[in-house]
């Protein structure tokens, strides 16, 4: 008689559980990992509004080992990537070319470039040459995390809770991890635009420019630094790219 009356109690809790099996409602969100740019960390996207069906995840950059290449470095962020689900990748700059190297190792559902470009051509010895004996000086690593003019302009950072934010991030920024990439920007080839990409990039960009890449959507007047200086514009086209691969 007891087994009966649990029996019972039990069928009425999952009739009226909107988990169980006769009502099962989704509510898993799906995961959505962003890796920001070269110098830069998470900050970068806090100006986004993504829709709450998607789980942010923020990839976190790691130490580099001595000469490791772009693909060895990707290969050791996937383990804080969770593919057992479907998953997508959002990368800002230079995690835009880590999200394309990672694309092919673990294969998202999409990946969303913002002011980057998923083609990577190396270029010459001579110039990785000169770019390896000038980040030998013991001046290249606070020259490139100062901000002056110069920057501001490169980046696109204007008013100046921007300037304070780019200053901060650079200042952050660990100088030999800053070299490595570099360097290892310089010797990358990927000759052709991955075919998992969507890439979002801005008419004003200085660093980037919308003439050498292949941009599915072209943000008028943005610059590198637009995720910023335009997040409400770029959100909706993120979240609105992001939802044709919800799962």
């Amino acid at each position: 008689m007891k087994q009966f009356i649990y029996a019972f109690i039990f069928m009425i809790l999952n009739f009226y559980n909107p988990t169980s099996m006769l009502g099962q409602v989704k509510n898993d969100k799906m995961n959505v990992y962003f890796i920001s740019g070269l110098g830069a960390d998470k900050r970068v996207f806090q100006n986004l509004n993504i829709d709450p069906k998607f789980n942010v995840i923020n990839i976190e950059w790691i130490d580099p080992k001595r000469k490791e290449t772009i693909e060895d470095y990707a290969g050791r962020l996937i383990s804080q990537i969770d593919t057992t689900k479907p998953f997508q990748i959002v990368g800002l700059s230079f995690g835009g070319m880590m999200a394309t190297v990672i694309s092919e190792k673990i294969r998202p559902e999409q990946i969303i470039l913002i002011s980057s470009n998923s083609v990577g051509r190396p270029i010459g010895k001579f110039y990785r040459g000169l770019i390896g004996f000038v980040l030998l000086s013991p001046f290249s690593a606070p020259f490139l995390k100062s901000t002056n003019k110069f920057t501001y302009n490169l980046f696109g950072t204007h008013t100046l809770e921007e300037k304070a934010l780019l200053k901060s991030i650079l200042k952050d920024t660990d100088a030999k991890f800053l070299k490595w990439a570099l360097k290892a920007i310089g010797k990358w080839k990927h000759p052709n635009k991955s075919p998992f990409a969507y890439q979002i990039n801005g008419s004003a960009d200085k660093m980037v420019k919308l003439e050498y890449v292949d941009a599915d959507k072209v943000i008028k007047g943005g610059e590198h630094f637009m995720v910023l200086s335009k997040a409400e514009e770029i959100s909706k086209v993120i979240n609105a790219q992001l939802l044709k691969k919800y799962q």
